[in-house]
């Protein structure tokens, strides 16, 4: 379920009463001073208010054009603006916005995707996580871009951010690997806790996939000492459930004093390959970032491990002793079994996200439907009455608005009461911060 932002806005512009919509029928002025409408000839000239009303574009070359309305005359239908970048062609679309502009709605549904917990949240159901990974985001799924993976470092190849089945494993998304000879590499540099790795045996394992020999393997580095993994045997097919048993993994004791300790993966040009759920996993157990599950506070409702590895029938084990520090920070006990799969359930604050990241573009999404969805609108509707529209105004409109405050004080209370989500059950520590 999701809801664009350009579609929240404009139920909310619905429910507020501020909604009109419609497509220009014949060519504006050249200078982009004009919009042309027949419909605007039902209206009359004091529909718009002067420089309190905007238009926005919705198609076409300007499309998302956000001006304020100089007047309406409509004996021709014409609005007259503040000049657009061009012409607004006849079948452009258009709307008039009267009492807030659409950028106005735009901040409060932002502000209220987060004000609106807990009474609307972004549920969490994760399993990208793998119990003593020394690796950060070994699954892939933080992208900064549709090429550039958050936490690893990209050198030469060409990496892609994919989520098309059968090609990811673990997650969401997985890397495609494409293009020049190159590494995808993660080091001390891109997370630092790697370092106390130093002194240890470590063992680096992937899921890999690819449809070329002796084009993708692994190697373990600390400066001095460089340890390869076998090549994927270039099957068209993903490593079975556990690597090591295809031979995809590599072992290194790592030096004491390394001046590095990096952990590569290596691909060869005219190969396809995709990569995902990679792992480092020493008989020393390190702690696991949970900062961008987007968990309030950081708290989780319940903790599962899987009891065997890549387990598909058997029942995962509940987790009643974990510890979360105050920087995001996953402990698991040590009684816990390494290089298993942890299930991670909760809830989190909600936003509005393009390719995964916090976004005011209209085609942004919010994980949210009707009826929920009118829970988001009555909090935006009370942020533009209560934030924004009344210190603006004289006395008398003021009171106006103010009774409007009070009514949607009273559609959020009843909307709460209605269609409040509800959390998964919460796991109960004893001793535990």
């Amino acid at each position: 379920m999701s809801t664009t932002l350009e579609a929240a806005m404009q139920e909310l512009s619905k429910q507020i009463g501020d909604w009109w919509s419609s497509t220009a029928t014949s060519n504006g002025a050249a200078n982009g001073t004009t919009i042309v409408d027949t419909a605007l000839k039902a209206k009359a000239n004091d529909w718009v208010e002067t420089g309190e009303s905007y238009n926005l574009i919705t198609s076409g070359s300007y499309d998302e054009e956000e001006r304020k309305i100089s007047s309406l005359d409509n004996t021709t239908g014409t609005l007259t603006v503040l000049a657009h970048g061009g012409q607004i062609a006849s079948a452009v679309s258009y709307e008039i916005h009267r009492l807030f502009t659409a950028s106005d709605k735009r901040q409060a549904l932002v502000f209220a995707a987060r004000h609106g917990f807990p009474s609307i949240f972004q549920e969490v159901w994760d399993e990208s996580l793998v119990s003593g990974n020394w690796l950060k985001d070994g699954s892939f799924e933080r992208w900064s871009a549709a090429t550039t993976p958050v936490d690893w470092k990209v050198t030469t190849v060409t990496s892609t951010q994919t989520s098309t089945l059968p090609y990811y494993k673990h997650g969401v998304y997985s890397c495609k690997l494409s293009g020049a000879t190159g590494t995808l590499a993660q080091s001390i540099t891109n997370f630092g806790d790697l370092q106390f790795l130093r002194g240890k045996n470590a063992t680096f394992t992937c899921q890999g996939w690819c449809d070329a020999a002796s084009s993708l393997r692994l190697s373990i580095n600390d400066g001095s000492t460089q340890t390869y993994s076998d090549y994927h045997a270039g099957d068209s097919a993903w490593t079975e459930d556990n690597p090591r048993n295809d031979g995809f993994y590599v072992t290194q004791y790592i030096d004491p004093n390394a001046t590095q300790v990096t952990f590569t993966i290596h691909y060869t040009t005219g190969a396809i390959a995709y990569v995902d759920d990679a792992r480092v996993i020493s008989d020393y157990r390190g702690r696991l970032s949970i900062g961008y599950l987007w968990l309030a506070k950081n708290r989780p409702s319940s903790i599962y491990i899987e009891p065997s590895y890549y387990s598909t029938e058997e029942e995962w084990i509940r987790i009643r002793d974990y510890d979360i520090d105050l920087n995001g920070y996953l402990y698991i006990p040590t009684d816990y079994r390494s290089d298993r799969r942890l299930r991670i359930r909760g809830i989190g604050y909600l936003d509005f996200l393009a390719s995964g990241a916090s976004s005011t573009s209209w085609a942004a999404t919010i994980a949210l439907d009707s009826p929920q969805l009118d829970i988001l609108i009555a909090e935006a509707a009370l942020y533009l009455y209560g934030k924004m529209a009344m210190p603006n105004f004289d006395s008398g409109t003021a009171n106006e608005f103010k009774g409007s405050y009070g009514f949607w004080q009273m559609k959020l209370a009843d909307a709460q009461s209605k269609y409040r989500m509800k959390s998964p059950p919460a796991t109960i520590h004893w001793g535990v911060r």
